[in-house]
């Protein structure tokens, strides 16, 4: 048990003279893994985007057809653009009305995540054509 308690104590020893230069090491190697994980992380999303391809409000006479502009992903540097769900309301070019279309994609980047187009049919006015009845002259 004697050599067990001398080897305890020289361990200890080699530790405490060491501790503090291992701990110094230590930081550095976290300091420059930190900033390199950042560059990292700068430089594989730097040109990331979810866009709506189009413009964001569309204005639509009635009758005017309605088609489809989508919406671009790029995740770290891959088009992922297959992944965006479109939901909402379905656009009807014969009714009036204001319709908001949703896109969604769900990505390690960009998480969940939505964009909204709004597309009006007609002027979006719900009292249109009637300023003739009980409105001032």
């Amino acid at each position: 048990m004697a050599n067990s308690s001398r080897s305890r104590g020289s361990v200890s020893k080699a530790v405490k003279k060491s501790h503090k230069g291992v701990l110094l090491l230590a930081l550095l190697f976290l300091l420059i893994g930190a900033a390199a994980g950042a560059a990292v992380s700068w430089f594989m999303t730097k040109d990331d985007r979810f866009v709506l391809n189009g413009e964001k409000e569309i204005t639509l006479a009635v009758g005017e057809v309605y088609e489809e502009q989508g919406a671009e992903v790029i995740s770290f540097g891959r088009d992922i653009s297959e992944n965006v769900v479109i939901s909402g309301d379905t656009v009807d070019e014969s009714t009036e009305g204001v319709y908001q279309i949703v896109y969604s994609v769900e990505d390690l980047r960009w998480g969940e995540y939505q964009l909204v187009r709004v597309v009006t049919v007609g002027d979006g006015d719900p009292d249109n054509g009637t300023e003739g009845e009980g409105g001032a002259a």
